[in-house]
């Protein structure tokens, strides 16, 4: 059996202030999914369509061109409409082809999502590496664990939840050889060629905004040591990378394993340059650790930051406090780390003056970059049924459910205007300031480095000048 995975163009609905200034990732999920249908003997190939901007018909001929037997598309809830729009043109060209969506949204909306797309076959519910694995072998639907189906009687079934993976390290590598390596960027990244890696699962944490420990679950799973940093291995040798940015949810949430990993780059004494993309919680930290990081090579750590409001940072069940932050924040500038965060705007309780203390305390904080997003409901977080129950909905397209376009609710005090009022105001209060100018320019290490900041910068001044609705 043929198996064609696919990465939906999150272009066409989702760009931070710009599509030219939108970051293109490798879809990481993906390519563990082809690195473990390989070493199991299936026959597979990753289309990347954001990295490829393929057009309409392109993209059907690619589709065709892997005479697949099944077909798995990614499906965010901002991207799901985009992954049906894959679907019908996959069968369209190639009718026999059997396709499911996995990811975020058919987890925790798998009979939701057959209703609405009917030319979805199957939703694989949460990891897809042994799920998507079994149905490229042909098992029976009834007997594959975390799959949703309709049976014979066009009647959906969701079938039990299948055990998540425990022992990370038996997963293969992702498959990278199968990706456009040469379309990716970031406008962050500081040496090319540059790759992804991810060295964890689940979150142990239940935050109001976050879907992720019900789509990964509440049990924190870890590669070793040595399995993540034979991986780093692999790059620098096969792929000579000279940059890695760590997407664990929860990097830090184990600081011995941390301090294992560095010690282990500290031995290799590589040319490699280290950060971490998402957000680390900031009392998982403490100074030896960031100076550990930084002699291993790391040059930035970002903060998952949200609010700098007290009572906001309670209401969302984080757990942390303004005081954790600042301390984690001083502790990294200690190190010789530069520091990103990322705010939001629009939950529960803000109105102005909760919106206006994440300002100054962005401000305050003085972070090398920061990013402010409008708050969005996703599906399967606490505040998404909250707000579906009691707070005005604006949209119901799948498709508008990005965190940098126009707010899809009001509740509370949380009006739609003043949400993307903030925002913008928060872009040109942080970004415009004399400071944080001379910053970014003592930042740019290559001319790379200054174009990406250059139009990433330009699309920034764009939208914080951009008339609020």
């Amino acid at each position: 059996m043929k198996v064609l995975l696919i990465a939906p163009n999150y272009l066409k609905v989702y760009s931070y202030v710009s599509e030219e200034a939108t970051m293109i990732l490798p879809p990481l999920g993906l390519a563990y999914i082809g690195g473990y249908l390989r070493g199991n003997g299936i026959e597979v190939k990753i289309l990347d369509l954001a990295a490829l901007r393929l057009n309409n018909e392109q993209e059907k001929i690619a589709i065709a061109r892997s005479n697949a037997d099944l077909i798995a598309i990614a499906a965010t809830t901002n991207t799901i409409m985009e992954a049906y729009s894959l679907a019908k043109k996959a069968k369209a060209v190639l009718p026999n082809a059997k396709i499911a969506v996995g990811g975020p949204h058919p987890t925790m909306m798998p009979e939701r999502t057959l209703q609405e797309f009917p030319e979805i076959d199957y939703c694989i519910i949460s990891e897809a590496e042994e799920t998507t694995l079994e149905l490229a072998r042909g098992k029976p639907e009834d007997k594959i664990l975390g799959l949703a189906y309709r049976d014979k009687k066009k009647n959906i079934k969701v079938n039990s939840p299948r055990p998540l993976i425990q022992d990370l390290d038996k997963i293969p590598f992702p498959a990278r050889d199968l990706l456009p390596l040469s379309k990716y960027w970031t406008p962050g990244v500081r040496r090319y060629p540059f790759a992804t890696i991810m060295t964890s699962r689940g979150c142990p944490y239940s935050c109001t905004f976050c879907s992720n420990f019900r789509t990964q679950g509440k049990q924190f799973r870890f590669r070793s040591p040595e399995n993540v940093l034979a991986e780093i291995d692999h790059l620098v040798k096969n792929y000579g990378i000279k940059e890695l940015n760590l997407l664990d949810d929860n990097f830090t949430f184990m600081p011995k394993r941390v301090e294992e990993i560095c010690d282990g780059l500290i031995k290799r004494g590589y040319d490699l340059e280290l950060k971490t993309g998402n957000g680390i919680r900031a009392d998982r930290v403490t100074l030896p650790l960031l100076k550990k990081m930084k002699q291993a090579g790391f040059y930035l750590v970002a903060f998952g930051i949200e609010s700098g409001n007290p009572e906001i940072l309670k209401k969302m069940r984080k757990g942390e406090t303004k005081e954790h932050i600042i301390r984690a924040v001083k502790w990294a500038k200690q190190a010789g780390l530069l520091t990103e965060g990322f705010f939001m705007f629009g939950n529960e309780g803000e109105g102005r003056k909760e919106m206006l203390d994440t300002i100054e305390f962005a401000k305050e904080l003085d972070l090398n970059f920061a990013q402010f997003q409008v708050y969005t409901p996703v599906p399967g977080s606490p505040y998404y049924d909250k707000i579906m129950k009691e707070g005005k909905v604006f949209s119901q397209k799948w498709e508008d459910f990005n965190a940098f376009n126009e707010p899809l609710f009001e509740y509370g005090e949380s009006k739609f205007g003043l949400m993307m009022e903030m925002q913008k105001r928060a872009y040109k209060e942080y970004y415009f300031r004399p400071k944080m100018i001379l910053k970014k320019v003592l930042e740019v290490r290559n001319l790379k480095q200054f174009n990406a900041y250059v139009k990433t910068g330009l699309a920034v001044a764009k939208f914080s000048v951009g008339k609020a609705t």
